[in-house]
């Protein structure tokens, strides 16, 4: 038998793969065997291969990498969503219907949590704090609430220490007039603010998309703020109620939630890259198209959805990626969707790249009206 081609000497460590131990025991013991030929002997020679050989498998497995053993395990115990609003709200309601839903395709239970205050701010930061392992997601209002927060509080945190993995329920803000006013376009409304400004009134809810999105349309019509009254609620409610009941002329509100005064307005746009199946009104970039203006910028309505760690994300990019499949295949669930909708819960599938852009976007308009405000 050859003599193996392996480092020898007391002074050299074995640095050879699984198949060049093997050699090397398989030389060591028929050399040992000759110069020992009782069966005694040769039988303790062989013990002590299989020993080594059992050593060696041992050793090779412990050096894996070992990412790649965590990848196999991962999750190995309870993940945890944290809600950074109340309970009981749109972002908590869609937080634990996909908790119920997801963990069946992780494989391990999801227990949802709510840690709120500050307007998202508390929850950011609770969230932020936890272990990045995957075993903690974001499950909450993505946008506005965590660039808002980023805006008027003094966070230690910025949008690169999230990875938005998907937007699930996103409201368009929807621009509605009471249904006995006689405006017919917001074309025909805008005209009628810039003829005696200040008399049309419009219901908002400071600091919302819906006040902003007022304000990008009165500037691509050439107007400003005080061309219109602006009358601000602390609810979206009361603003929906007023524009029902005749007090403000017009509203500035999500749309899914104007549904359910929709008898007692008219729909004239919508905040959105296309119509929608709900509302039969055109896009605001449509109308300003139509009528020789620049297109604005599409600020999105509030986003439920799921955020895990920057850091998750960059250290453990598949097992990021198991978790977006898994969230994937989900809301590919045609059960599933249907169970949604039933509870007016909103269903889409915009994915990391998309929900990324959206926020990113978005963030520099909620960032330039902070400024001006």
């Amino acid at each position: 038998m050859r003599e193996p081609n392996i480092g020898r000497g007391s002074s050299h460590l074995y640095k050879g793969g699984v198949a060049d131990l093997l050699e090397l025991l398989d030389y060591s013991s028929n050399t040992l065997t000759r110069k020992y030929t009782t069966s005694r002997k040769t039988m303790k020679f062989i013990s002590l291969k299989h020993s080594l050989i059992a050593a060696g498998l041992t050793i090779s497995f412990l050096a894996q990498p070992i990412s790649a053993f965590a990848q196999e395990k991962w999750p190995s115990r309870q993940i945890t969503f944290v809600v950074a609003l109340g309970p009981g709200g749109s972002a908590d309601r869609t937080a634990r219907s996909l908790a119920q839903r997801l963990q069946q395709e992780v494989g391990v239970p999801i227990k949802v949590i709510n840690q709120d205050g500050g307007g998202g701010h508390v929850g950011n930061t609770y969230f932020l704090n936890m272990p990045d392992d995957g075993s903690f997601f974001l499950a909450t209002s993505i946008h506005p609430y965590i660039g808002n927060a980023i805006l008027r509080f003094d966070a230690d945190y910025d949008l690169s220490d999230f990875a938005f993995i998907n937007g699930q329920w996103n409201d368009r803000d929807l621009f509605a007039v009471n249904i006995d006013t006689p405006y017919q376009t917001l074309s025909e409304f805008m005209a009628a603010a810039k003829e005696s400004p200040g008399t049309l009134r419009v219901s908002v809810v400071p600091g919302s998309t819906g006040a902003i999105n007022l304000n990008l349309a009165l500037e691509a019509f050439g107007l400003s703020q005080d061309d219109v009254n602006v009358v601000t609620y602390q609810s979206g409610g009361a603003a929906r109620t007023a524009v029902a009941g005749g007090q403000v002329d017009m509203t500035v509100l999500a749309a899914d939630g104007t549904i359910s005064i929709a008898e007692y307005v008219r729909p004239l746009a919508v905040a959105a890259d296309a119509p929608l199946p709900e509302w039969e009104a055109p896009t605001l970039n449509e109308i300003l198209s139509e009528n020789g203006f620049e297109s604005v910028p599409v600020l999105m309505g509030s986003m439920r959805g799921l955020a895990a760690h920057a850091s998750f994300k960059q250290e453990h990019p598949k097992l990021f990626e198991r978790m977006v499949e898994a969230y994937k295949t989900a809301m590919e669930d045609e059960e599933f969707i249907a169970g949604l909708k039933a509870q007016d819960i909103g269903a889409e599938w915009l994915g990391p790249e998309k929900t990324t852009e959206i926020v990113e976007s978005n963030f520099e308009i909620l960032k330039r009206f902070e400024t001006e405000n």
